[in-house]
């Protein structure tokens, strides 16, 4: 009974610290009363260093800049979390095995000196955060440590009057990111380092100009829509572009922003922008249409996956069709959660043949890993219909192939998105709305 008591308390607290936040090393204070709260807390802290004697000689200019970044994420993430309403801790790493690490993706606040700071800011004395250290746990992944603000942190936030607009993202941050070809099935493809040239200088003054478009937004969302999630931060809206298999030809899709994790119900009810109810529209059938773009064909009428042969399964199609566009090899079973869709009788290979007969003039571009390229033609029209939808004065988020905006610019968005799709393509697109 004890050990089923120590496995339920071990368990409880694994749940707990899954609903922490994970630490932003990004957070920045953008108004000068942020700005006096981190610069108090560095000024304390630098105090507390000199009368513990923790600190030999000053810090060299480039180590002081490290530090003060590190206390400024440190700052400006816990109170801002707090802000937030979040009950939970933010979760933050104290691996060497992630500080101290270069590269265009590493975060300043990722220093090796990081666990030192988080033990001082922690100190009794200092009590600017409370910290729970993370542990081995015996029934699941590690915990990491966890942070929140401190007393006397939350007095500078109450004494300051503090609001989450004060605070904002550096820019510093990439926004172009390249993920190298992943090595297996197990493996997630870590970030790979990359030159810049003019094309990614492009890619990243593109991704900017749509960020600062939707910082400026007025967007809004009711959590009543969203009663089992975390709190939902209506001012993340930071996007990046995130490049595959190790090239700048492949992938390339936008992630990030509040709305993209919300799914699609709640998105359609609980967003408004510039005070109206908004409505999502997609395009559809969009991989084919762009394989046929590729080959130089025009798709026929109707709907790419309805199948001949093969009734009452189109979404089973749609799967197992677009594993076709991505994979090197034909499949020798049906993905992950796709036999659902499918009658008994009818087998992976049954399928990859009737679709192949359905698509001639497409026929030998499956299995080639083209889905890859599509997917960053994808992605290049997408952000055109961003940039056009921002000279046009309209407020668009995109989630990968749709756009929400508010109704009353529904048709002008649509004329847009099929614009963009004709000159990105070569073949004319389909546009729908999500849940019309």
């Amino acid at each position: 009974m004890l050990d089923q008591g120590i496995e339920q308390v071990e368990a409880e607290e694994q749940e707990k610290r899954l609903r922490d936040s994970h630490f932003n090393p990004w957070r920045i204070p953008r108004t000068e009363r942020a700005r006096a709260v981190v610069a108090e807390v560095l000024q304390q802290l630098q105090a507390y260093e000199e009368r513990s004697q923790l600190r030999q000689r000053s810090r060299r200019k480039v180590d002081q800049e490290t530090f003060e970044a590190t206390v400024s994420a440190i700052v400006s993430d816990l109170t801002y979390h707090h802000l937030m309403e979040r009950e939970a801790g933010v979760y933050i790493t104290r691996s060497n095995r992630y500080l101290g690490l270069k590269g265009r993706y590493q975060p300043k606040a990722y220093s090796k000196t990081l666990p030192d700071i988080l033990d001082r800011l922690g100190s009794q004395e200092l009590a600017f955060l409370d910290m729970e250290l993370g542990t081995d746990c015996p029934f699941g992944p590690p915990l990491e440590t966890s942070i929140q603000a401190g007393s006397r942190l939350l007095a500078f936030v109450q004494e300051h009057d503090l609001q989450p607009e004060d605070f904002g993202q550096d820019h510093a941050q990439e926004v172009i990111q390249l993920k190298r070809a992943k090595l297996g099935g197990w493996d997630k493809g870590d970030f790979a380092e990359y030159e810049d040239t003019p094309g990614t200088i492009l890619y990243r003054e593109q991704v900017q100009a749509i960020n600062a478009w939707l910082e400026s937004a007025e967007i809004e969302f009711d959590e009543y829509y969203w009663p089992a999630g975390r709190p939902v931060d209506t001012l993340d809206r930071r996007l990046r572009r995130v490049f595959t298999q190790g090239s700048f030809d492949s992938g390339g899709r936008l992630f990030g922003g509040f709305w993209q994790p919300l799914g699609k119900e709640a998105r359609r009810k609980g967003l408004m922008i510039k005070g109206e109810d908004v409505v999502e529209l997609d395009y559809g059938q969009m991989n084919p249409r762009i394989l046929y773009g590729l080959c130089g064909a025009q798709p026929p009428d109707g709907d790419a996956y309805d199948i001949p042969g093969i009734k009452h399964s189109r979404s089973g199609v749609k799967k197992v069709m677009n594993a076709m566009f991505f994979h090197d090899k034909r499949l020798v079973r049906m993905p992950k959660g796709v036999r659902k869709f499918f009658e008994e009788r009818y087998t992976v290979e049954e399928v990859m043949r009737a679709i192949e007969a359905a698509h001639p003039a497409i026929k030998d571009s499956f299995f080639t890993g083209i889905g890859h390229q599509a997917q960053f033609i994808e992605s290049q029209v997408m952000v055109e219909v961003l940039l056009n939808l921002r000279e046009l004065g309209v407020h668009a988020l995109p989630v990968h192939d749709s756009v929400i905006v508010g109704k009353t610019n529904q048709d002008k968005v649509r004329e847009v998105m099929l614009s963009c799709f004709l000159r990105g393509t070569g073949v004319p697109g389909i546009v729908g709305v999500v849940g019309g």
